[in-house]
């Protein structure tokens, strides 16, 4: 079983890019159905058009800000205790 236990860091930019932007294009569809020229439907458009460089922003800064870090832990990943305490035979 290999001990490698982090992400490849291409890994980490795609989901911290595309996580912030899905969920704020997510949010901005919420008001598409207004009619057009509302303050609702332009506030929605402009969440959708804002989540391209929210998303490249958070790919950028994976180093600095990581999501996956912040919900799996300091390391990226728990580490498994279970193989350190069998008996070696």
């Amino acid at each position: 079983m290999s001990d490698k236990r982090y992400l490849p860091l291409w890994l980490h930019r795609v989901f911290n890019g595309l996580f912030p932007a899905a969920l704020l294009a997510g949010f901005g569809t919420c008001w598409l159905g207004e009619p057009a020229g509302s303050w609702r439907h332009i506030v929605s458009m402009c969440m959708i058009w804002a989540s391209i460089p929210v998303g490249i922003l958070f790919a950028i800064i994976t180093r600095r800000f990581s999501i996956v870090e912040g919900v799996a832990g300091e390391v990226g990943y728990e580490e498994d205790e279970s193989d350190d305490k069998k008996p070696l035979a």
